[in-house]
């Protein structure tokens, strides 16, 4: 016979040698449209991360003052929800109505009774005086005095609000669309 003994599979084989591997400009074409891909990413990226963030700030408040009441209703004795953020920047839940932001061991209920705001979205948390608030739930879980409450957050680009009842009742609502979170 004439013909060669070599079987298809072998020329399979040296057939796909020869095209393995990338070229250098193949290699920096997909390094260029990822990197066009990143930097348009980017922006929306961190406006996602803001929005999780402050997601998380509000609720936490608004979680404090509910274990602020639960606690006066529990114990059967006033508890308080401090928001300190004159001359330091925590929230503090106690049964003591003197307990600052540096002495909160000795105070808070709990370690998870104690919290400062993070700083990281330029997180600001105010009342409509704008001076430190101090909310006091008494053995019936309703606050001391007869009128609302209302904690003012806002970030770079999200603002919200924390509303306490004069029968107790939290309320956290947004003025921007945050999953999770009622509109104002």
């Amino acid at each position: 016979m004439a013909f060669s003994k070599r079987s298809n599979k072998q020329k399979i084989v040296k057939h796909y040698r020869h095209f393995t591997g990338m070229s250098l400009v193949e290699l920096l074409i997909v390094i260029g449209i990822t990197s066009i891909l990143l930097v348009s990413a980017a922006p929306s990226l961190q406006l996602w991360l803001e929005k999780n963030d402050f997601k998380v700030f509000s609720s936490q408040l608004a979680n404090s003052a509910k274990q602020a009441r639960i606690h006066a209703l529990t114990r059967k004795k006033p508890f308080y929800l401090m928001a300190k953020f004159e001359n330091a920047n925590c929230v503090i839940i106690s049964d003591s109505e003197n307990c600052t932001c540096s002495m909160h061991q000795h105070c808070a209920v709990n370690d998870a009774a104690f919290w400062e705001l993070p700083t990281k979205w330029d997180l600001k948390l105010t009342t409509l005086n704008a001076k430190d608030k101090t909310v006091a739930f008494n053995q019936q879980g309703t606050l001391d005095f007869g009128s609302a409450t209302t904690f003012k957050l806002s970030s770079n680009h999200f603002a919200a609000k924390v509303t306490i009842s004069p029968l107790g009742r939290v309320r956290l609502c947004s003025e921007q669309v945050i999953t999770g979170i009622t509109l104002c």
